[in-house]
C-alpha cells in the first residue's frame, strides 16, 4: 500500500517540476516558430482590422440614404443615357 506520506512527498514534486516550468518557460511559447507560420498570424492579425473596419464603416452607413436607393437617380441617368444614344443615332444619320 502507498502511504500517505509517500503521496505526499510525490505530489510535492510534481507541483514543484510545475512551478519551475512555467517560471523558465515565462510566457514564451516552447518553440522558435517558423517563417511561415509568423506570416499567417500576421495575415490573420491584418484580416480582422479589415473587418473589423468594414464592420465599423457599415454601422456608420447604415443610416445614410442616397438619391440612387430612393430609385430617382437611377432612372435620371437612364434618361441621360437614352438621350446620349438618340444623339449619336442622329449624328450617325445625319452624316
Amino acid at each position: 500500500m502507498v502511504t500517505m506520506r509517500c503521496l505526499c512527498c510525490e505530489i510535492l514534486v510534481i507541483s514543484i517540476c510545475l512551478l519551475h516550468l512555467c517560471t523558465v518557460c515565462e510566457g514564451r511559447p516552447l518553440r522558435r516558430r517558423s517563417v511561415s507560420e509568423v506570416q499567417l498570424m500576421h495575415n490573420l492579425r491584418e484580416h480582422k482590422q479589415v473587418q473589423d473596419r468594414r464592420d465599423w464603416l457599415q454601422t456608420r452607413l447604415r443610416d445614410i440614404h442616397t438619391a440612387s436607393a430612393r430609385g430617382s437617380g437611377d432612372s435620371s441617368q437612364r434618361e441621360r443615357e437614352r438621350e446620349r444614344e438618340r444623339e449619336i443615332k442622329r449624328k450617325r444619320e445625319g452624316d
